[in-house]
This record gives C-alpha cells, sequence and structure tokens, in this order.
C-alpha cells in the first residue's frame, strides 16, 4: 500500500487525497476508473517502486508502446538513482533488491505469456483485450498469489467497466 513517506513521481512526496482513500482500500486486484489528470499512473508507478524496490517483479503494460512509455519515462524521472534502466528491454532493475519493472505491450498479448510477476499493472486497462487479463496477465500472478493493479479512465460499459463493478462483491477487488 502506498503511504505518506512514500515518494511519488513527479516530485510529490505525498498522494493527493484522492490517492490516500484508494491505496486505504487496496486489495489483491484493483479496479481503479478515474478521469483524466487523477494521476493514475503516478499511483501505479510508486506502487510498481515499491515492489521492485522489494525485490520482486513487477510487469506493467499498456495497449500500445506509446502508452508504455510514458510509465516508462515517468519511472525514470521519479527514480533516477539506485536503478539501471535497460532500454533496449524497457526493464527497470533495481540494483540494492534485485527487483524488476519490465514495461511491455498488450497490443499481442501472448508476447508477455512466460512471466511470473509478485504485480501487474495496467494501464489504460479498458482498451486492452479482455483475454490479456483474463488468459495471460492473472494467470502470470497464481504463484506468486502476486497483486494487480488496472487502471483507465471510463469509456463506456466495456470489459474494464464490468470487472470495475464486480470488484464491489469480490473480496479480492477493489
Amino acid at each position: 500500500m502506498l503511504s505518506s513517506v512514500d515518494t511519488l513521481p513527479e516530485g510529490r512526496s505525498t498522494p493527493h487525497a484522492g490517492q490516500e482513500i484508494v491505496a486505504a482500500q487496496e486489495r489483491r486486484f484493483n479496479w481503479l476508473a478515474a478521469g483524466r489528470r487523477w494521476r493514475k499512473t503516478t499511483l501505479a508507478v510508486g506502487l510498481a517502486r515499491k515492489e521492485a524496490h522489494r525485490g520482486g517483479q513487477v510487469l506493467w503494460a499498456a495497449p500500445t508502446y506509446d502508452q508504455v512509455r510514458i510509465g516508462w519515462t515517468m519511472m525514470k524521472r521519479a527514480y533516477p538513482h539506485h536503478v539501471h534502466y535497460v532500454e533496449s528491454r524497457y526493464e527497470a532493475i533495481f540494483l540494492e533488491s534485485g527487483g524488476c519493472v519490465r514495461f511491455r505491450s498488450l497490443d499481442h498479448p501472448d508476447h508477455v505469456r512466460g512471466h511470473t510477476a509478485h504485480g501487474v499493472v495496467v494501464d489504460e486497462a479498458a482498451d486492452v483485450a479482455p483475454a490479456a487479463w483474463h488468459e495471460v496477465l492473472r494467470p502470470m500472478l497464481i504463484s506468486t498469489r502476486g497483486w494487480a493493479w488496472l487502471i483507465g479512465t471510463p469509456k463506456g460499459r466495456n470489459w474494464f467497466w464490468q470487472e470495475w463493478v464486480r470488484a464491489g462483491d469480490d473480496p479480492e477487488a477493489a
């Protein structure tokens, strides 16, 4: 969970009030539907960093390469020290812990198969094919009992909206 002592990207040292509320309700699977400029990506970068700092493996995914690059760039700016950034593989390796955040596009979800993760972030999840979550990403969390944050801007009543609504009845989801 994100706390006020965690460092957030963009020079913020504390989460804004809405992020504090969301972080306080964190569960294993988190569905965050919020409008533009809410700083969903900022929150998720802090959560990914926290897991990698503990030595965990995190998969950061988005529908397209350009959207993945937003999270990658934010991570590099926010945490320039004690992290080795491998540009050719879009991986942020945390030197003290060995943890890693891998940034991948889900334009072809099968390309992320085979990874094991302690945490998964899906940025702009409403634009990802539902099979990416159900058939690829969620199964990679089984052996670690890992967590997920699926974040995005509402875009009608698609699969992301359906999962967000369903999360209210699931004790592992928020």
